[in-house]
């Protein structure tokens, strides 16, 4: 898994298209960008020490090279203190091509723990 180890909040938001949705973060309405921005805030304010790796298992691009269609796994942990404290699951990542550039529109994860 290819570690992402940068907890910079522009660097996170700078993946996402201007009316880009994380599924996480709980947005489906407008201010999309808004919300997604507070959720990874308030992530970096509550678990400094997360580390976040990820895995693509397999990518399609459509014929027309403009959207692609990202699919793997990942490992969330919690504190890199405790490194025992993870949460393992998979993601589907929807990227569009535009002005010369990649970014992400749809993220949606979903973890293998037992719902709680």
């Amino acid at each position: 898994m290819a570690q992402q180890r940068t907890h910079d909040l522009d660097g996170m938001m700078a993946i996402y298209t201007p009316g880009g949705a994380g599924a996480a973060a709980g947005t489906a309405a407008p201010g999309r960008a808004r919300r997604i921005r507070e959720f990874y805030r308030q992530l970096l304010i509550d678990l400094p020490r997360f580390q976040y790796s990820f895995s693509m298992d397999e990518v399609t691009i459509a014929e027309s090279a403009d959207l692609a269609v990202v699919r793997g796994a990942y490992r969330f942990t919690f504190d890199e203190e405790q490194p025992d404290d993870v949460d393992d699951g998979k993601f589907v990542g929807v990227w569009v091509f535009n002005s010369g550039d990649w970014r992400l529109q749809i993220n949606i994860s979903n973890s293998d723990s037992p719902a709680v």
